[in-house]
């Protein structure tokens, strides 16, 4: 983690630091009070990001998911591709497959930064969706659940 002055920490660096994204009209806005306006007002007064509709950022979360999986998918190819043997062991042979290889780990190294770039997307664009706050707070009431019932009071029972 980065410091942007001693003892005060910033969020580490990637491709989306410092561009927050804001869903206008999200239900985790609604829940906490949060009004359209309000939200734009607040993004808007932030600088530099993304403020979307909800069908939007729903449109943008499944198009990132596909491109990730697509990306994902590609990378076995890709990965097959570095192991590439030459025909035969004379020095042609040789000397053009370890530039091919090379261009090819090139290429796979690419593919990776992509994944990680839609894994970041994905996250931010659920994130701003409340999507990942929803699953924390049903998962807190289905513990808050077992706890209260006779369910689960020990190793065995």
């Amino acid at each position: 983690m980065a410091e942007s002055e001693p003892g005060n920490a910033i969020e580490a660096t990637g491709w989306l630091t410092g561009l927050p994204i804001t869903v206008v009209g999200a239900a985790m806005n609604v829940a906490n009070g949060v009004t359209d306006a309000v939200a734009v007002a607040s993004a808007t007064k932030a600088g530099a990001g993304f403020t979307l509709s909800p069908d939007e950022a729903r449109s943008l979360l499944e198009r990132a998911k596909r491109l990730r999986n697509n990306l994902q998918a590609m990378n076995l190819d890709a990965e097959a591709l570095t192991r590439l043997e030459p025909p035969a062991q004379d020095p042609g042979s040789v000397g053009f497959n370890q530039q091919a290889v090379n261009t090819f780990m090139a290429g796979k190294g690419a593919n990776e930064r992509m994944h990680q770039y839609m894994v970041e997307l994905i996250g931010r664009l659920e994130k701003a969706l409340g999507i990942v706050r929803e699953s924390d707070g049903q998962a807190a009431s289905d513990v808050k659940a077992v706890g209260n019932s006779d369910q689960g009071k020990g190793l065995i029972g």
